[in-house]
């Protein structure tokens, strides 16, 4: 019998390391594949509870503000195509149907309580359809979530990469979900993504660089240490930003608030986050917790019928959050007719009364009054397109003082913006004190909606910008209220002045009363 002949070494070597790159291959397909409970199983990587908020990265500034820039690259680069047939200029639908760019309008009004996006879509979708940038999903957790990746991944959404621009929050694309035009934010610098990152590796003790999609879930921002009231109020800020009114949502936290917020990540409903839910909660709240307040406000008008002004938000693929388009910036409204600038100051107003009293449980508190933080949705409805520097108080528990000792508040004396200045600095020092008060200074965005987006007179147009005093944003054009017909000139001029600086305890609510009720005369009459 003929004895079996050994393999040459050079064979014995050529097989090991096709062994190796065959397991190696495996492993990535694997990591890549783990993305939901249902597709083929999810790995739930354990969290030893571990809380390492003793180490804090340096932080620097803001990216400058640019205006947009919807041109295309000078490059002559594509659109993005996420799928074969689907691509952003020349829309290819489902049913068969096509809508160039040169087309009519197809999205239908921005307003989230007549929206029709209400399906959610599938989990089960393809990482290597989606491009690494801007979406950076192999980034997961580390990001703000995964709900519409399956269909940025069949082409059932899309972003014009070459239509994009820059503002003060990170990069924005236009694009569309099925027949509705959207915007994918990215909602925060490369820079602010990158101190996230480093945090995280530092916090782990891994040099920077490392895989923070498998690093997060061991930190500091899995932790239950993140989750407390104290961690919102006092830490979280230091980890992307430079103060604390850089992250004004977490100022006035409340256990009911983060019990709120944490119910909105937790996709089966029990009670308790895995680490995968609450690395995106975290990463959402940190570098902008904009997308995050969209979806706790939407649930809100669920639970309560409040219609907040605000744009729908329908979902995220890794680090890109995605609203429906919000509609025309308001300044391109400032030379519409009169009726048409009346109606919207009213709006406006109405907006204020909203955050202040329309809801029995919130709060929500906005001092950054410039031109280019609203917009005006298709059917002529006013909304705030950015919530990134807004304060959330929960009512129950920031429920006024009623002894005169512990009480700050004089109210004996008008309250104008040297007052409120001096309120927000003790706030930003002692928010457990001072977010009590929140319910009686709430009136101080009627003064700055009144100064900076209604008054026509020069002499408003000075000083802060809200809480966040470290932005320089130019100086608001005239204001709606310009041009005040000759019968209405005194009355609105007069009621304006007293509502930016009143004169007597209690003179600025008393004027927005009689000025709202003056602009609903000339709306119905004109």
């Amino acid at each position: 019998m003929a004895r079996r002949g050994r393999l040459p070494v050079t064979v014995k070597l050529l097989l090991c390391c096709m062994l190796a790159i065959l397991f190696y291959v495996c492993y990535k397909i694997f990591q890549f594949t783990n993305v939901s409970n249902d597709s083929t199983g999810s790995t739930r990587r354990s969290y030893d509870g571990q809380s390492r908020s003793d180490i804090l990265p340096v932080l620097p500034n803001y990216d400058a503000f640019r205006r947009p820039n919807t041109g295309s690259n000078e490059d002559g680069s594509k659109p993005l195509m996420l799928s074969e047939g689907h691509i952003y200029d020349d829309k290819v639908f489902d049913d068969g149907s096509s809508e160039t760019n040169d087309s009519k309008e197809i999205s239908e009004d921005s307003d989230y309580s007549d929206s029709k996006l209400t399906s959610l879509p599938p989990k089960i979708w393809n990482p290597s359809n989606i491009p690494d940038y801007p979406f950076e999903v192999q980034k997961c957790p580390t990001c703000f979530g995964n709900s519409l990746c399956a269909s940025f991944s069949n082409g059932d959404a899309m972003l014009n990469i070459t239509s994009r621009y820059l503002d003060d929050n990170g990069m924005v694309y236009s694009g569309y979900y099925k027949r509705t035009k959207i915007l994918g934010k990215r909602m925060a610098s490369n820079a602010n993504f990158m101190k996230l990152d480093n945090f995280i590796c530092v916090n782990t003790s891994q040099d920077v660089n490392c895989d923070v999609s498998d690093a997060v879930v061991m930190s500091y921002l899995a932790s239950d240490e993140a989750l407390s009231v104290q961690h919102f109020k006092n830490e979280l800020w230091k980890i992307t930003h430079s103060s604390r009114a850089e992250l004004s949502a977490t100022i006035c936290s409340s256990r009911r608030f983060i019990d709120s917020i944490k119910n909105l990540y937790n996709e089966d409903k029990r009670g308790i986050l895995n680490e995968e839910e609450r690395s995106n909660l975290m990463t959402s709240l940190i570098l902008n917790p904009e997308g995050l307040l969209l979806k706790f406000f939407m649930e809100s008008d669920s639970t309560e019928g409040t219609i907040w002004p605000l744009p729908f938000y329908i979902g995220e693929c890794g680090r890109i959050a995605v609203i429906e388009d919000p509609g025309k910036p308001l300044i391109q409204f400032y030379n519409d007719t009169w009726v048409k600038r009346v109606s919207l100051s009213l709006q406006l107003l109405d907006m204020i009364d909203k955050f202040c009293k329309e809801n029995s449980d919130w709060l929500l508190l906005f001092t950054d009054f410039h031109h280019s933080n609203f917009a005006v949705t298709e059917s002529g409805r006013v909304i705030l397109t950015k919530l990134k520097d807004v304060v959330i108080v929960d009512k129950y528990d920031n429920k006024p003082f009623t002894g005169v000792a512990d009480n700050h508040i004089n109210y004996d004396r008008p309250c104008n913006e040297e007052c409120f200045a001096a309120f927000v600095q003790k706030l930003l020092k002692n928010p457990t004190s001072y977010c009590k008060d929140m319910q009686y200074y709430a009136q101080m965005m009627y003064a700055l909606g009144c100064r900076w987006l209604l008054s026509a007179n020069t002499d408003h147009k000075v000083h802060s910008n809200g809480f966040n005093t470290a932005k320089s944003y130019p100086v608001n054009p005239a204001g709606l209220l310009h041009s005040l017909p000759s019968d209405h000139e005194q009355g609105i001029s007069e009621l304006l002045d007293e509502c930016i600086h009143e004169t007597t305890p209690g003179g600025r609510l008393s004027a927005v009363e009689e000025l709202m009720d003056l602009l609903q005369e000339i709306q119905y009459s004109g």
